[in-house]
């Protein structure tokens, strides 16, 4: 909605030509297969669908284009079980691909990284620690909180996806590692050498603004530095704590709208390092496992095309099914909190609300 209402603002000539509105991976699909169209979990992002009735929401366009052009060229809605279409012949050949290959849906990464997680029922939340913090959970019915930052996303699995998602996590993390020239290991060994809390060091790590909660303006800061803390291990540890809990604040906010789990599944590239689990089921106070496959999206796109293809060809098989079939758990990687530590990181978290509440 607002890229639109941008375009019209500052390119009026490019608006006035607009004859499609596409999302990236749709425009794929539309180069794959010649077809427009898209599914409810990528256009409920969009800012202009109704995710109560999983419909554009025609009456909100139009106080951007009253003429309703825009609605004409909005592409038609799938249901992510359903096919978008064949390849085109001439893609075929060039790709060098069975010209009879069904192309599915697809979907954003955090509705196929629910997929790939298993996360396609009440009861379980993903959480992923990469250049940004995601955590959602499957909902049955549209779950609109009263908290602005809790997006109502719908899944690409049949319900609802209520979801968060920070600025700031592994880029974070990684400019302070770089910052003092360590590879992962060294990192890691370096974030363990310090205790909980980085002896007072606390960090705000909001290099690039940050969105939840919603502090576009925002800058990175460091508090309760002396000359006793100021230490490598100690702010390794405070980026890691920091970032954490900005996923803490999301993780919280989404309780409140109702959702409730026992269980977090981690995906994205910190969910590598053991000590980073340590302290995500510290800070949550709850169980942590990653799963078996690295990449839960890319296993999730995959889970879904075979998902479609199974319908489509007769064979329909259960998206549940195919989960339990596909997706494992990397049991080695269970991780539990520990009470003492949960005690000590909830007085932390204090302190980091405090802070907060001064930027």
């Amino acid at each position: 909605m607002s890229k639109l209402l941008w375009t019209k603002e500052q390119y009026p000539d490019l608006f006035e030509r607009i004859d499609k509105v596409l999302l990236p991976h749709d425009y794929l699909n539309y180069w794959l297969t010649g077809r427009c169209c898209t599914e409810f979990g990528d256009a409920s992002g969009t800012g202009y669908f109704n995710v109560r009735t999983r419909e554009w929401d025609l009456p909100l366009l139009a106080h951007i284009d009253p003429s309703g052009r825009l609605g004409k060229a909005l592409p038609q809605l799938l249901q992510a079980h359903e096919p978008v279409g064949v390849l085109r012949p001439e893609v075929a050949t060039l790709l060098g691909l069975n010209p009879d290959a069904l192309v599915s849906s697809g979907g954003g990464d955090n509705m196929m990284g629910a997929i790939g997680t298993g996360n396609i029922q009440p009861g379980l939340i993903t959480m992923s620690l990469g250049s940004s913090g995601t955590v959602y959970a499957f909902a049955e019915e549209a779950r609109v909180s009263e908290h602005e930052s809790v997006a109502t996303f719908c899944s690409s699995s049949g319900g609802w996806l209520p979801l968060i998602c920070t600025m700031n996590l592994t880029n974070a993390t990684t400019a302070i590692r770089e910052l003092f020239a360590l590879d992962i290991a060294g990192f890691n060994q370096a974030v363990a050498e310090a205790p909980i809390g980085a002896e007072g060091v606390l960090m705000l790590p909001f290099l690039n603004g940050e969105r939840v909660p919603a502090l576009p303006d925002a800058t990175g800061s460091i508090v309760g530095l002396d000359s006793t803390n100021l230490t490598q291990a100690n702010l390794s540890r405070a980026v890691v704590e920091g970032t954490t809990f900005g996923l803490r604040y999301g993780l919280d906010l989404l309780r409140d709208s109702g959702i409730k789990s026992e269980k977090i599944r981690l995906i994205g590239g910190g969910s590598k390092s053991a000590v980073w689990r340590q302290i995500v089921a510290d800070i949550m106070n709850t169980p942590v496992i990653c799963t078996d496959h690295s990449e839960a999206a890319a296993l999730g796109a995959a889970i879904q095309a075979a998902w479609c293809w199974s319908r489509a060809n007769g064979k329909a098989q259960d998206l549940q099914q195919l989960c339990e079939r596909c997706v494992s758990l990397d049991q080695g990687s269970e991780t539990h909190p520990v009470v003492h530590n949960v005690a000590a990181y909830q007085q932390v978290y204090q302190r980091y609300q405090a802070q907060l509440r001064k930027v």
